[in-house]
């Protein structure tokens, strides 16, 4: 115990990494609040999030799935198209980095932890907008009590490298 509090201590504020100074500019004005009152759930275009480490970002064909016709009186909408017809791939800027020697699995946490996404990650019920920050600013501590809530490993080598 003594050991888990002493790395607390000293690895609490490296739990993420800091977000660059100057805001990034996401290729699509996208509302997470709309896709949500859609009834669209996370998944839909984060996928890999049941079994892969990493949750990923949605293609432009994801997009065009909805987005090959008009949807609703946003005038950013109609940028999804243009996009596509510009021939170039979404090159979402990726906000939440963890330190190197971190390692977190979406799908431990989602499929075999049962977790929502929101536990992690703030809600996006109210985000009108790509995210230029990051929205999960969690640290060991955090982590740490969450394990011990869930009664989860508090072996330093389960999320540790």
């Amino acid at each position: 115990m003594l050991l888990v509090a002493v790395v607390a201590l000293f690895a609490g504020a490296a739990g993420a990494r800091p977000v660059p100074a100057v805001s990034p500019r996401q290729p699509l004005p996208m509302s997470h609040k709309r896709h949500i009152a859609k009834d669209m759930k996370c998944r839909a275009c984060h996928q890999g999030v049941e079994g892969e480490a990493l949750a990923s970002f949605p293609t432009l064909a994801d997009c065009m799935d909805c987005h090959k016709t008009p949807q609703g009186h946003d005038p950013a909408e109609p940028e999804v198209r243009a996009f596509a017809t510009s021939g170039q791939d979404l090159a979402w800027v990726r906000l939440n980095r963890l330190a190197g020697h971190v390692y977190f699995s979406h799908a431990a946490h989602v499929t075999l932890a049962s977790m929502k996404c929101e536990d992690c990650h703030r809600d996006m019920h109210t985000v009108d907008r790509a995210l230029t920050e990051a929205d999960m600013h969690q640290n060991m501590g955090a982590c740490v009590a969450c394990h011990r809530n869930r009664h989860a490993s508090l072996d330093c080598l389960a999320c540790h490298k």
